[in-house]
């Protein structure tokens, strides 16, 4: 460039110096300007065919040439440099001026047509351009695209890896739930030192009487109205001082933590909890778990037990008194026998007419009777018998008694009866029922002591509830409905709390003397009868029993009348005896012999079946006890059975009729006699079973 423009300048130089100054100057820096114009355009259109190619070659070398050849021309005359003529100068320039015109025309003309190649290279140029920056483009986008997929593939699998993974954490929080509620007892969980969020399995909040999903703790925001209140001997606990918040603020196990929990029902549950503190791996607190304790349960388990082990040591006297009982009554039974069996023997040896005699006999044996109702009574409170029950009428039994309640009871104290009539029937025993208000009446008298007092007896009708009965029956299940009741009131000093828990218990008894089975034998026989007690007194008040027994809707019928004795008949039979009590065997040998049966007498069952055995054609009854020594009645009896099947057998016992028949169901008992007997009652009895097997 340098040598170049100082060529130029030299010219430049040259030609001012030729020309005049002024207006030639003027052209001569216009035709310069003009003939470097049309060079640097020759340059232009020569470097785009050449190298750029915007246009065809041969396009571009031709206008290269025309603008090299008009500048050079051009800068030849103005720097005076043209060495050739006017002529050929003109000519020249003519030349140039026609193919300029030619070209202007050709343009003007078809100027689309020119430029279409130019069009179509500048196109294909700039397409190519385009493309390559498109490809260029395109490759950066791919590699962008590609590098914004491979990051969201891997977000997507994060995500997912996240979805699943809290997906395992709630099924493992589901199966830890799961697992915390299957536990026998409550837990708690806080993930907190201050215990503000407590989550709870299935006991825990059932203990605290709230949701499950429900916050079980009480050191949250304040509460309007708490789920829940803790107290402790009485005064409500605050929330900083319950066993999780202190295990948690003092980093230390709480243990047998015993609180009440005031539910919001109004029910107080008693409960005993244990927590421990929760620490992370530097050993600082991060929470706390707590076990929440089926004690309420407890303390009526507790109870329970309690009542349970009353109820055995209860059932413990009752047994001690059965087997008493059954020695007492079957020996007592056996005496008894021989006073009523002899008194019906000297009533039929008695001549006729001798009525003072008679009336002793008499009285003898109905005060023996009387004695062997006490037998069944004392084996039936001791379990070891059975009532004999048939609808009764209460008033007239009390009536019946009257007698002997006004010889049973002191001088100083008086008997006053209020007996309603017309009452239902009520079905029991009636010597139990007896024996009940004489019990009563004699404990009555004996409260009242020597000084003067009055015992009222009561009959009445009345209709009770299941809330009434409740209080009465003592521990025994007695249905809601209509009631006989029996009353007995006395004016006498009256029992404090402690002694009128206690009258019912065997063997308690507030006298110097006595053994305390009167009121324990009265309990005994109105739970037989399915009945209701209670007792009412007062310091100096006095006291009053109550009695319910369930009425029924028929009828009593009139106690049944002792059996009078038979006239002497002469009966063809052998009887075989069989009874280890010599003044049975002497009673009844001599009753039998009266009545006309010839006697085989064995001491015990080995002997009556080997007389069975030996002689059991011949024998037409046999009459069997059924406490005996080496051989019992009911051995005795199956032997006997399998020697001979059709030989008649009647059971003696001082057990009740329903028992024996229980014990010899199906084995073909053919009668029962029960002890004592009279005599009249007992040859009935062989007369009948005689004449059914005939």
């Amino acid at each position: 460039m340098v040598p170049f423009a100082s060529i130029f300048a030299e010219l430049y130089l040259h030609a001012a110096v030729t020309q005049t100054v002024g207006v030639g100057s003027l052209r001569l820096l216009a035709d310069t300007a003009v003939g470097v114009v049309l060079w640097l355009s020759a340059i232009v259109f020569f470097t785009s065919a050449s190298r750029l190619r915007p246009l065809p070659l041969r396009r571009g070398l031709g206008l290269s040439i025309f603008f090299g050849a008009t500048a050079t021309i051009l800068l030849l005359r103005v720097y005076r440099l043209w060495p050739f003529s006017e002529f050929t100068t003109g000519l020249f320039e003519l030349f140039i001026a026609i193919v300029g015109v030619i070209g202007a025309i050709l343009w003007t003309r078809r100027p689309l047509e020119i430029l279409e190649p130019l069009k179509s290279e500048m196109i294909d140029g700039l397409r190519l351009e385009l493309e390559n920056s498109f490809a260029s483009r395109t490759a950066g986008l791919a590699a962008s695209n590609e590098a914004f997929a491979k990051e969201i593939r891997q977000r997507e699998e994060a995500e997912a890896e996240v979805r699943r993974l809290n997906a395992s954490l709630h099924a493992r929080i589901n199966e830890l739930q799961a697992l915390l509620d299957l536990l026998p007892i409550g837990i708690g969980i806080a993930q907190d030192p201050a215990c503000r969020e407590i989550r709870s399995n299935k006991i825990f909040a059932q203990l605290l009487g709230i949701s499950p999903k429900q916050n079980a703790s009480l050191s949250s925001s304040p509460l309007e109205l708490p789920p829940f209140r803790v107290v402790k001997d009485g005064k409500e606990i605050p929330p900083e001082d319950l066993p999780m918040r202190r295990a948690a603020r003092e980093n230390q196990p709480i243990s047998n933590f015993e609180e009440t929990i005031v539910r919001h029902d109004g029910r107080e549950v008693h409960v005993v909890v244990n927590a421990v503190p929760l620490r992370d791996a530097n050993g600082e607190v991060r929470g706390c778990v707590a076990t929440m304790q089926d004690v309420s349960e407890q303390r009526q388990a507790v109870q329970e037990r309690l009542v349970f082990e009353r109820r055995l040591q209860e059932t413990q006297k009752l047994e001690s008194l059965g087997i008493l009982a059954g020695g007492i009554a079957h020996d007592f039974n056996n005496l008894l026998t021989g006073i009523i069996g002899n008194a019906s023997i000297a009533r039929l040896e008695l001549p006729e007419g001798n009525t003072a005699v008679r009336a002793a006999l008499d009285s003898l044996e109905n005060s023996a009777m009387r004695a062997a109702d006490l037998c069944k009574q004392m084996l039936a409170y001791a379990g070891k018998g059975r009532f004999v029950v048939e609808p009764l009428s209460l008033s007239r039994i009390v009536r019946e008694t009257s007698d002997l309640l006004g010889i049973s009871i002191l001088r100083k104290s008086a008997l006053h009866l209020e007996l309603a009539e017309g009452l239902p029937a009520m079905q029991g025993d009636a010597t139990q029922i007896r024996q009940v208000v004489m019990n009563l009446v004699i404990n009555a008298a004996e409260a009242i002591g020597d000084k003067a007092g009055l015992i009222t007896v009561r009959t009445s009708s009345v209709y009770a509830t299941s809330e009434y009965l409740e209080e009465m029956a003592r521990d025994e299940k007695v249905g809601p409905g209509n009631f006989v009741c029996l009353e007995v009131v006395d004016t006498g000093p009256g029992m404090d709390g402690d002694t009128l828990l206690r009258i019912f218990d065997p063997f308690f008894t507030t006298k110097f003397t006595g053994r305390g089975l009167g009121l324990a034998a009265v309990l005994g026989i109105v739970r037989g009868h399915k009945g209701a007690i209670k007792a009412y007194s007062q310091m100096g008040g006095g006291t009053a029993l109550k009695i319910l027994f369930p009425a029924l809707d028929q009828a009593a019928t009139p106690p049944e009348l002792l059996m009078q004795p038979t006239a002497e008949r002469q009966n063809a039979g052998l009887i075989l005896l069989v009874d280890d009590e010599e003044a049975v065997r002497n009673v009844a040998v001599r009753v039998l012999q009266k009545a006309g049966f010839d006697v085989l007498i064995a001491e015990d069952g080995e002997k009556a079946v080997e007389m069975v055995r030996s002689r059991g054609n011949s024998i037409s009854t046999v009459l069997l006890d059924l406490t005996m020594p080496r051989m019992d009645g009911e051995e005795a009896f199956r032997q006997m059975r399998e020697a001979n099947r059709s030989i008649p057998i009647i059971v003696m016992s001082g057990f009740s009729e329903q028992d024996t028949a229980a014990r010899f169901a199906g084995q073909g008992l053919s009668g029962f006699v029960p002890k004592p007997f009279t005599g009249a009652m007992l040859v009935s009895k062989i007369q009948a079973v005689i004449a059914k097997a005939d």
